[in-house]
């Protein structure tokens, strides 16, 4: 009997291990949507520029892109982590934009 007692008392222990995992995924999903948010207004406004303005749009462009990138390899770490492998999911919620080039 002694041992289910000491189950039991882990039991709310591993209900904030998971809120918390819950919470940690749902912040890095919001920093993603952020990135790629910040990806699409910077491709708008690459596609919409010309001449010298261009050339600097398309570095915002790139460094706004490697952003994006970074915040979705950082959620495929986190859900990882979390026990979650598969990672097809995130190509329907969070799709990447095909890459712009110059």
């Amino acid at each position: 009997m002694a041992r289910n007692e000491n189950v039991n008392a882990l039991l709310p222990v591993e209900v904030e291990f998971q809120k918390e995992k819950a919470s940690a995924l749902r912040r890095t999903g919001e920093k993603l949507e952020k990135a790629l948010a910040a990806l699409a207004l910077a491709e708008r406004e690459l596609l919409a520029s010309q001449g010298t303005a261009r050339a600097a749009r398309h570095a915002r462009y790139r460094e706004v892109r490697k952003e994006a990138e970074l915040q979705r390899w950082n959620l495929m770490v986190q859900r990882e982590a979390c026990g979650i492998r598969n990672n097809r999911e995130l190509d329907l919620v969070y799709p990447m934009p095909p890459l712009v080039r110059e």
